[in-house]
């Protein structure tokens, strides 16, 4: 074999060899459940609120593993309270219950939505956002459980 065939024939090799390692390592992906970008939690996990010492009074609201609570009715049934995303779709921001005005707002560009998660104003900034992730909730006793 001649020099710039041996040559030729270990750059082939060479470049297999890279083509191989490349795509197993950008192959599969991995098993374990990721965060939502979005702010809505690990999928499939669970967030409790104590009913007895928190979110008390209407339009009371609390963040528990990115998950918005917020009391929008009097009494202890799902459907006095709403569970949201506790995280901005537009650009991550963090989201807070504005109870004069009774709606959910963005720290970073003011865009707004209802507690049912409906888009009230886009972003200040020019940007558009998305609806927000709504979970369903349950009460057994006094903890309210939202799974997302």
């Amino acid at each position: 074999m001649e020099r710039n065939e041996f040559i030729k024939s270990l750059g082939l090799g060479v470049a297999l060899v890279c083509t191989g390692s490349c795509f197993s390592a950008c192959g599969k992906k991995s098993d374990t459940p990721t965060p939502d970008p979005a702010g809505g939690g690990t999928p499939g996990t669970t967030a409790s609120v104590d009913l007895s010492t928190q979110i008390l009074t209407v339009g009371a609201s609390l963040v528990v593993k990115s998950i918005l609570f917020i009391r929008t009715a009097t009494g202890n049934a799902a459907s006095s309270f709403s569970a949201t995303q506790a995280i901005c779709p537009h650009q991550g921001g963090a989201l807070s219950f504005i109870q004069a005005s009774n709606y959910i707002q963005c720290s970073l560009h003011a865009a707004r939505y209802t507690t049912a998660g409906s888009i009230l104003a886009q972003p200040s900034d020019g940007g558009t956002t998305t609806a927000l992730k709504v979970y369903p909730l349950t009460i057994s006793g006094n903890t309210l459980t939202a799974t997302t």
